[in-house]
């Protein structure tokens, strides 16, 4: 989409005409120069989006390590012993006959280990490796997109040379009839 929006804007760089005081320059600058400067403007602009996106990315990232980090609620998981004295109390209890109790505890030790249950560390090295992968291709898309719009703006630059040399330069046996007559009305 990038790669679109600004080639075209690339393609009508030179159909826009030069502010007056520059037009009445002795020597204005040439199509060239203002392609070059809307390369560099489009460069930056771009890379700007880059580094907004790549940002919104780690920032995601680092939001899912830390609820990994911390847990659903914080809660520590419950250690051997703190696991026996609950196992222990909710025995007792139902030794002496208050089965209420049993189950209270026996749900207050459920609870517990519910709530300091950890997400799975395969899925959330999956989670990063997704995010890395995208912040990744994110960069590639940049790279890929400023390469082509410069392609665009050197081939236009350089269209002016090429419409009136390449028929010249290539061979009459690779030039059919209707070619040749394209690329005299292009002049």
């Amino acid at each position: 989409m990038w790669f679109v929006l600004f080639g075209l804007g690339a393609a009508f760089v030179p159909r826009i005409p030069l502010p007056g005081r520059i037009a009445a320059l002795p020597h204005p600058p040439p199509v060239e120069a203002r392609l070059a400067l809307y390369f560099l403007v489009f460069a930056l602009v771009r890379l700007a989006i880059r580094n907004a996106r790549v940002r919104v990315l780690e920032r995601r990232a680092r939001k899912a390590a830390a609820r990994a980090r911390d847990g659903r609620f914080a809660v520590a998981p419950p250690g051997l012993i703190e696991m026996g004295a609950g196992v222990g109390k909710g025995v007792a209890e139902a030794v002496m006959g208050n089965f209420l109790g049993a189950a209270v505890a026996g749900a207050a030790l459920m609870l517990r280990l519910v709530a300091s249950r950890r997400d799975d560390p395969v899925a959330l090295a999956r989670g990063a490796a997704q995010k890395r992968r995208a912040a990744v291709l994110e960069h590639r898309r940049t790279l890929f997109c400023i390469l082509g719009v410069g392609t665009v703006c050197v081939a236009l630059a350089w269209w002016p040379l090429l419409r009136t040399q390449l028929p010249a330069r290539l061979p009459s046996s690779m030039l059919s009839p209707s070619l040749l007559a394209r690329f005299a009305r292009l002049r």
